[in-house]
């Protein structure tokens, strides 16, 4: 791999310790590459062939059902690497892997990477944290699905684009909204009724533009819990 490539692949929280020598064992064979928008990285019930991790862009994981149904679970911005259980395990992948836009990825060999977790602790431990990160993120959806209202969903991820969160605050949705409907657990229709719902709560939308006219407003309405909503990506595994 390139040098500069490499430099990229050192600021990755999964190969957060490795020195240079470490770092060159386990990125060889790797690929860094670039994908245009659309592009299926891999279905579900295939097996690991890599490890994939998300340099720039933004992927889309989803599930089907054998009838044809289709929902997303999780919608994945830099840095993160995705379905890291199953590389780890060699065992299917559980959802299928879809490019939202031009994204660059690092695929790094299965195989490789699980022989050198045997033999270099600090890449184990990095893992073990990053499969951690991941457990946690999954966990905190699943009470937002079983603990909000589908508008109350709504309003905590309108809540969280906010930034900085303002009266005000303007954004772009990040994807169309047939695709966040899904990730959000509703139909499209639900997903306008919702957006009209939350109109009384002084947030505004035309096309994929939000305008969220009183963030106490909203924050009032979807009681934001910092053991849900809170994101974490830098995790290490605690020795003492």
């Amino acid at each position: 791999m390139r040098t500069r490539d490499l430099e990229t692949i050192r600021a990755l929280p999964c190969f957060d310790g490795l020195d240079q020598d470490q770092l060159g064992v386990v990125t060889a064979g790797a690929l860094l590459q670039r994908f245009p928008r659309e592009t299926v990285l891999f279905e579900q019930g295939e097996r690991p062939d890599f490890l994939h991790v998300l340099v720039e862009g933004s992927v889309m994981l989803y599930g089907s059902t054998t009838d044809g149904r289709e929902t997303v679970i999780e919608i994945l911005t830099p840095v993160d690497s995705f379905l890291l259980a199953a590389a780890l395990t060699d065992t299917p992948y559980l959802m299928s892997a879809k490019v939202l836009e031009p994204s660059q990825i690092l695929m790094v060999p299965a195989r490789a990477l699980r022989e050198q977790l045997a033999l270099q602790p600090k890449l184990a431990l990095s893992m073990l944290a990053s499969l951690a990160v991941q457990f946690r993120r999954m966990v905190r959806q699943v009470k937002d699905l079983k603990l909000r209202t589908s508008t109350q969903r709504l309003a905590a991820f309108l809540l969280h684009m906010a930034d900085p969160p303002v009266d005000g605050a303007t954004f772009e949705l990040p994807t169309n909204k047939q695709v966040l409907a899904s990730r959000l657990g509703m139909t499209p229709e639900n997903l306008s009724r919702a957006f009209a719902a939350l109109g009384e709560q002084d947030i505004h939308i035309k096309g994929r533009t939000v305008t969220v006219g009183s963030i106490e407003r909203l924050r009032n309405y979807c009681h934001p819990d910092t053991l849900i909503d809170d994101v974490e990506r830098d995790l290490r595994v605690v020795l003492d």
